[in-house]
């Protein structure tokens, strides 16, 4: 086994260094404003103290400054697995630990229409997508070789009226499909052999076998399996046997029960809003013919009034080793069991439940649901960050008619911070990340950093895995996504607080002078020119030839 190195030589390794970014240099970096005089009051943000009261609290600004100093200890003491947040109290709800209650806010960051709303309509769902061509070529109705004229139905017309680049891109994941699936086959499947069998493990027997979906059950499959449509005001009913709904003595009473039974089910974090029906696609129903994609339209089923979301992180130490020793199945099959059992307790007190989880089983966007339940922000990658987990969340979610207490979403300037910091955008292996200073592109009514999901799924297809399912170099290198220690319980709780945002600039500063990144090329797959690198080196528990008779061909990457 590797031996374990002493943090401070992690810190003070040469190796591990980087150059300070051109924002944080010296001539870049705003000098922090002067305390306002006497007769002038102190400006105070929503949760946080005033600029004056906050570089009194404690010494703040030595203690900004001496946090490259403290991320020795913080890095030592995050590998204690009583760091790992999400694995610890879950069924207690003691992993949900940050109090949001101080930055609730009426709408979440960026969340402000600057244009007409639209639905999201199947078509912009890249897997929905994915799914007809394949199922094309499948069929013989189209093969790639015929083109991009020549490709049929909504699908055809989606990818004719955007730039020929993003078809192109998804043709160029598909041939690299191929090149990863003979890679792996000629070798790969030795040094990520532990890797694979974890990820399937999960992805193959927790998730789906060769009857379908295991849990839950899913109406898409039962619509396969029977030839009869399935429609909501069915299928979410399906197991209510009570005559009347078991009725709640308030909303306040309904929030604290459904909150404390998704922990129960061992989700990490719950939030509860109202549905939002501008959140959820158009032409697309499970249980319906096709899926709903030529019958479905923008109906919104009358019972769908709240949602109920939560959610679980993924092993940390493997996401930390992204790519080829990552997998999201882990925390997919933990979500998408528990929506399964609390859509089946909603239904045995009598309430209409539909669960909306991954892999691909869904009628809603997710992001926009988990700002608005006040779980977390939105960030530059596209994802969701939470203070526990920062990007580090796989959500899933129920739909129900039950009236609730509503969560108010958040604002604790991860967002913010995200417009400092470029690290996920500079070390995408794909490009898909944009590097705007703000979000500038309008998709549909609202302002958004623009992630060329066609990039980031070509990522996907052309990693050192063997299914060809995920990238999350992303999620592993986001700042925000740590372990639960002391120095980042001083990050999550102090950041939101600052008016004079030194402890972000302190904290970006550590981040990118103490630690090493790899270049963006060198996470690519060997034979697409990189280097398989990761940020970490793979956990002691996935190196295959620490265990097994393989001769070791391969360099581990990464700090150890």
């Amino acid at each position: 086994m590797p031996n374990e190195k002493d943090a401070l030589e992690i810190i003070n390794n040469p190796n591990n260094f980087t150059a300070t970014p051109e924002y944080l240099e010296p001539e870049e970096t705003e000098a922090a404003a002067p305390a306002p005089k006497s007769n002038e009051p102190s400006k105070k943000e929503p949760g946080g103290f005033s600029r004056r009261g906050f570089l009194k609290v404690g010494g703040l600004t030595a203690a900004v400054a001496s946090v490259g100093g403290a991320g020795a200890a913080g890095f030592a003491i995050g590998r204690s697995d009583d760091a790992y947040t999400g694995y610890n109290r879950t069924y207690q709800g003691g992993d949900m630990f940050f109090n949001r209650e101080p930055f609730r806010t009426d709408l979440p960051t960026f969340f402000k229409p600057v244009g007409k709303v639209e639905r999201p309509d199947w078509t912009e769902y890249l897997f929905q997508r994915k799914a007809v061509i394949m199922g094309y070529i499948k069929e013989g109705t189209w093969t790639p070789d015929k083109g991009l004229k020549a490709l049929p139905g909504p699908v055809g017309n989606y990818y004719r009226s955007r730039p020929k680049e993003e078809f192109e891109t998804m043709m160029k994941a598909l041939e690299n499909s191929v090149i990863r699936a003979e890679a792996w086959k000629a070798g790969k499947h030795k040094r990520y052999a532990i890797a694979d069998a974890y990820n399937a493990s999960f992805r193959d027997t927790g998730m789906y076998n060769r009857y379908g979906s295991t849990v839950p059950e899913d109406p898409a499959e039962k619509y396969e399996q029977t030839g009869v449509p399935v429609p909501p005001e069915e299928w979410d009913y399906r197991h209510i046997w009570r005559k009347e709904p078991l009725k709640f003595k308030s909303p306040k009473h309904a929030t604290k029960l459904i909150k404390r039974m998704a922990h129960m089910y061992g989700m990490s974090l719950v939030g509860i809003t109202k549905f939002d029906p501008r959140f959820m696609f158009k032409g697309l129903m499970r249980g319906m013919p096709n899926q709903g994609h030529d019958t479905w339209g923008d109906k919104v089923p009358e019972h769908w009034k709240s949602i109920i979301v939560f959610g679980v992180p993924m092993y940390w130490d493997s996401t930390y080793s992204a790519v080829g020793y990552s997998t999201s199945f882990d925390a997919y099959f933990r979500s998408r069991c528990a929506s399964g059992l609390l859509e089946r307790f909603i239904q045995e007190l009598g309430y209409p439940a539909r669960a909306q989880f991954p892999g691909h089983h869904y009628e809603v966007m997710m992001s926009p649901y988990v700002q608005l339940a006040g779980l977390g922000e939105y960030s530059r990658a596209g994802v969701v960050m939470v203070p526990e987990l920062g990007a580090n969340f796989r959500p899933a979610a129920v739909i129900t008619d039950i009236e609730f207490e509503y969560d108010k979403p958040i604002s604790v300037r991860m967002a913010d911070f995200c417009m400092k910091c470029k690290i996920c955008a500079d070390a995408c292996p794909s490009g898909a990340i944009s590097k705007s200073d703000r979000p500038e592109t309008v998709i549909r009514g609202f302002k958004r950093w623009r992630l060329d999901e066609e990039k980031c799924h070509l990522q996907w297809c052309s990693g050192p895995t063997s299914d060809g399912l995920g990238c999350r170099v992303c999620i592993g290198l986001c700042p925000y996504s740590r372990k639960n220690t002391w120095i980042h319980t001083i990050s999550r709780e102090l950041e939101p607080r600052d008016p004079t945002h030194l402890v972000s600039k302190g904290l970006l500063a550590m981040q990118t002078n103490f630690f090493k990144y790899p270049e963006a090329e060198e996470f690519k797959s060997d034979w697409d020119g990189g280097k398989e690198a990761n940020y970490h080196k793979a956990p002691w528990w996935m190196r295959s030839d620490d265990f097994f008779e393989i001769e070791r061909t391969w360099q581990y990457h990464g700090m150890e």
